[in-house]
């Protein structure tokens, strides 16, 4: 096998994370799949279209999630579902995370003028708005990426209904065909399968059962035309068209290692880490692995992981600060005499647009099949909303119409904030201001955010089971539309308590840790009703000032009584909200006066 060398892997900064959980490998029965949109020009805000009639001669126009450019215009159905974020009214749920793959076959950026007029972003949507199933969803994917040609980069999908759950990989042919390459494969039930933006398909040749393989029916031929394949080595997919780097392993196939590591029955987690780390790219992981009694709860956690506990776990070292931190600012590369180094990319990361976890249930209504906890900003410290694919509304402040975060749509639209227009109306903007204060006081903050997540969560599941029992029964009665009804107002319901908790949350960090000090109630004390404590970091950060500065702040010893007091005096009074400390005559203080 050889690849041609102009034809280099194009990695994706947009990078997502996604975990599939199949009937036979979750704790409850239901199908679970996740999805973290990672991207820090992406506005969190619920994309949504309801369900329509379209006449004749109907068009939609389309834009590029990535870029903001209009790509061209495709003519509609006759009729259209509802979507609500990446959930519709029949229960199917797909997701997505960027590959990017050969240079030479990407798409992206491209628009009508050059035959391409849907992006990946939009197919998902379009597919939600047509498919009734995750098997339909596959197909319809496909005869919309080959029909109106694919703008974009390589990317896998996941796709999933309440009965199956299928992974597809697919690109375009860039400037040397037309149509697609794809390949899709439903898991087995009982296992598990994470991406996130590395090509994880490999040999899948014999695919002749649809019902289980699907792909592009001259992907060999195509491969091997163009100089992609030499076939001395059985077909690979991955190695082909998205072969691994150092790269690919280390900020990208090292997420699924973590998830797999976390999930996996006989997945053996100490073989597979020199992959990982980058080490040895021929030691694959396999494409999915066994598991059993995995809750929507298991993944949401790996979804807001930061590889705590393994080889990976960035909250260890000095670049963790003395909170350890597990985040990183300065890119997932940096340079030092002449020497690249790396940071870790975990699953949870600060530059997440949005995210969620979905259920999808086969023992419900079609509107209610699809659940998704549904959240804006960083998986690990914001809260997720329950909201259902046949809910209509959802509150103002998670609302983004069809806008798809361009700042324009939502200007014109009047939604409040955009990425670069600070809003406290929106909860991406409430939430990120949570998580900011986290990421500077973690030790600190964690806790307090974890907690309120947890009661927040607790009210909103009861909320939740209220609806759905009264939607149900209006259901059984045959009133779908008071139903609808009844999951729209839930919807806006569960976004109003989420952003107005979430808001007080943050007035209440801010309170606590403001000026790097603790704020704990104290009723005796007269100024404030209160004490203001300094943090106490680990004996380990301690160490690695001293070993990083010497005795630069080594503190002399002093056996004068009076100085002792004295110094007492100081660190008293900085416990007060002073202008301005004098203390009197050193050596026979007393006590402090503010000037």
């Amino acid at each position: 096998m050889r690849v041609w060398l102009v034809a280099f892997v194009v990695r994706s900064v947009s990078s997502c994370s996604n975990i599939l959980v199949t009937k036979g490998a979750s704790s409850d029965g239901y199908v679970h799949t996740s999805y973290n949109a990672d991207d820090a020009a992406l506005f969190g805000a619920v994309p949504r279209w309801g369900a329509a009639l379209h006449p004749p001669g109907s068009v939609r126009e389309v834009w590029s999630w990535d870029l903001g450019i209009k790509l061209g215009e495709v003519p509609e159905p006759p009729q259209t579902y509802n979507v609500m974020g990446n959930a519709n009214e029949f229960g199917v749920v797909i997701g997505e995370t960027t590959h990017g793959g050969l240079s030479v076959l990407s798409n992206a950026g491209k628009t009508e003028a050059n035959g391409t007029r849907i992006d990946y972003g939009s197919l998902i949507w379009m597919t939600l708005q047509r498919a009734r199933s995750a098997r339909e969803a596959v197909s319809t994917m496909v005869d919309l990426a080959t029909t109106y040609g694919y703008a974009s980069s390589m990317e896998g999908f996941s796709i999933a209904d309440a009965d199956e759950v299928w992974y597809m990989e697919m690109l375009g042919r860039g400037n040397l065909g037309e149509g697609v390459l794809y390949v899709a494969l439903r898991i087995p039930e009982g296992y598990v399968v994470a991406h996130a933006n590395q090509a994880r398909i490999r040999e899948f040749l014999p695919c002749d059962d649809p019902e289980w393989c699907r792909y592009s029916p001259d992907v060999v031929e195509f491969a091997t035309k163009n100089g992609f394949y030499d076939g001395t080595v059985p077909f690979s997919f991955s190695d082909v068209f998205d072969p691994v780097t150092f790269e690919g392993a280390r900020f990208c196939e090292a997420r699924v290692w973590y998830v797999f590591s976390h999930l996996g029955k006989d997945f053996n987690a100490t073989y597979y880490l020199p992959y990982a780390r980058g080490d040895d790219l021929a030691r694959r992981m396999p494409l999915w692995v066994e598991a059993s009694n995995v809750s929507a709860r298991d993944v949401r956690a790996l979804m807001a992981s930061h590889y705590e506990g393994s080889w990976f776990d960035p909250s260890v070292d000095v670049g963790a600060g003395p909170e350890h931190s597990p985040y990183r600012y300065n890119g997932l590369e940096w340079t030092l005499k002449n020497q690249t180094f790396v940071n870790e990319r975990p699953v949870g990361t600060q530059y997440t647009g949005w995210h969620f976890v979905s259920t999808i249930r086969a023992d419900v209504p079609p509107p209610m099949k699809a659940l998704l906890w549904w959240g804006a900003d960083d998986h690990s410290w914001s809260p997720a909303i329950p909201i259902h694919g046949g809910a209509t509304e959802v509150h103002p402040s998670y609302d983004g119409q069809d806008c798809a975060g361009r700042s324009e749509c939502r200007r014109a639209r009047g939604l409040p904030g955009t990425v670069t227009d600070f809003d406290v109306e929106a909860a991406w903007w409430v939430n990120n201001l949570v998580a900011d204060t986290v990421y500077t006081r973690y030790d600190r903050a964690a806790p307090v955010v974890e907690a309120a997540m947890a009661r927040l969560e607790a009210t909103l599941s009861a909320k939740l089971e209220v609806a759905e029992d009264e939607a149900s029964r209006l259901e059984e009665e045959g009133l779908r539309s008071e139903a609808l009804q009844v999951l729209s107002r839930h919807a806006v319901e569960a976004g109003a308590v989420a952003t107005q908790t979430w808001t007080a949350l943050w007035q209440r960090l801010v309170v606590l840790f403001i000026d790097g000090k603790i704020t704990k109630p104290d009723p005796t004390d007269g100024v404030c009703g209160c004490v203001k404590d300094s943090a106490e970091f680990s004996n380990e950060w301690k160490q690695k000032v001293v070993d990083d500065t010497g005795n630069k702040y080594e503190e002399p010893p002093t056996q004068d009584p009076m100085l002792r007091a004295a110094k007492g005096l100081r660190r008293r009074a900085s416990r007060r909200p002073i202008h301005k400390l004098d203390i009197k005559g050193v050596a026979g203080a007393t006590r402090s006066t503010i000037q």
